[in-house]
């Protein structure tokens, strides 16, 4: 009796463990919320937000599900970070040039004025120490953790009433804009206007600016800017490349299995790829059509292209000076950081056929 209850035993367990093998532990699911700056579903959406959760939904085998609000439903358009930190929200996709005036830092993170285009600013980021110092700034000093969610491209410098040639025409402009190139206008004789993107077209349309700039010409064609704009004005220096991190709360990143980590870190990089390529053609595209159409193309004369690359590298240095000054050496190490890379490209990257 003792053996053979001994063999019932052995018998359950065996089935037990062949039971664990032929169908495996159910894996644990993680829901998210997340805000963002744009509303849902529109073509902005499609390529940023909408990218990163299905590559997210990828990557972690649908174990990781995401659900995107629109701007407003959770939090404002520049107030997306706050509401992480607070709980009402679990992910910000987020814009980092919108926290400018909480650090400068952020201005260089979010693309900087008359500096790197997008492949270089994708190798300094992903390649050299874009990522790392990212991450240490928003650990630091928001209790929070990035991901790479989006890269796009040059956008359009102006949709503009007026003509916009030299550095002398900026002069008494009001224009619609975010980050660094708000306060660099003003050194121009120009006014900065910030407006979330749902505001650009009334604003320009009833001529509360007198020009705008926002994302790239892809975007700009859906929202109609050509059509109450006369004049388009390029190149787009005061945002030659720009990123997007999807930003949890650092709590909350580090109770993540490490593998779950590593996927949705690398389903931010697949996301920002696949942002990158469908931009680039869709804005080519956009392009395209805009030539076809009414408006007046005018680029900038190389005098106030060099002076725009000027001043976003005087910028940078002043406000790593005065920041450095108060005790925060964050813009510092992020400026030393960018502006040196772009230096030692332009010197050794003179292979490259551009």
């Amino acid at each position: 009796m003792i053996r053979l209850k001994h063999l019932a035993i052995a018998a359950g367990a065996a089935a037990l463990a062949a039971g664990s093998i032929a169908g495996p532990a159910q894996a644990q699911k993680y829901e998210f919320k997340m805000t963002s700056y744009v509303s849902a579903k529109g073509g902005f959406w499609n390529n940023y937000q909408q990218k990163f959760i299905d590559a997210v939904d990828l990557m972690t085998n649908g174990e990781v599900k995401i659900k995107g609000f629109s701007v407003g439903v959770i939090a404002g358009a520049f107030d997306g970070l706050k509401a992480v930190q607070k709980g009402t929200a679990d992910i910000s996709y987020n814009y980092p040039g919108y926290q400018v005036n909480d650090d400068p830092a952020n201005g260089i993170f979010g693309g900087m004025v008359g500096g790197m285009p997008m492949e270089e600013f994708m190798h300094w980021y992903v390649g050299a120490d874009g990522t790392k110092l990212l991450e240490d700034f928003r650990h630091k000093q928001m209790g929070l953790h990035p991901v790479l969610s989006g890269m796009g491209s040059t956008e359009f410098l102006l949709h503009s009433h007026k003509p916009v040639k030299t550095i002398a025409d900026f002069k008494g402009m009001k224009i619609r804009t975010a980050g660094p190139w708000a306060e660099i206008l003003k050194s121009l004789g120009a006014s900065a206007v910030v407006l979330p993107g749902g505001e650009i077209y009334t604003a320009l349309e009833r001529r509360v600016i007198d020009a705008n700039e926002f994302v790239t010409p892809a975007t700009n064609i859906k929202m109609g800017f050509h059509k109450v704009a006369k004049y388009i004005i390029m190149p787009g220096l005061h945002s030659p490349s720009h990123m997007n991190e999807a930003t949890f709360k650092l709590e909350t990143w580090n109770k993540l299995p490490k593998q779950i980590r590593d996927q949705i870190s690398a389903a931010g990089q697949l996301s920002a790829f696949q942002t990158a390529m469908a931009i680039g053609i869709q804005d080519l595209d956009a392009v395209e059509k805009l030539m076809a159409g009414r408006n007046t193309w005018i680029t900038l004369d190389p005098a106030a292209q060099a002076k725009i690359e000027e001043l976003g590298r005087s910028w940078s240095a002043e406000q790593a000076k005065a920041q450095k000054a108060k005790g925060n050496d964050w813009m510092e190490r992020v400026s030393d950081s960018y502006w040196g890379f772009y230096s030692r490209y332009k010197k050794f990257g003179v292979y490259r056929h551009n």
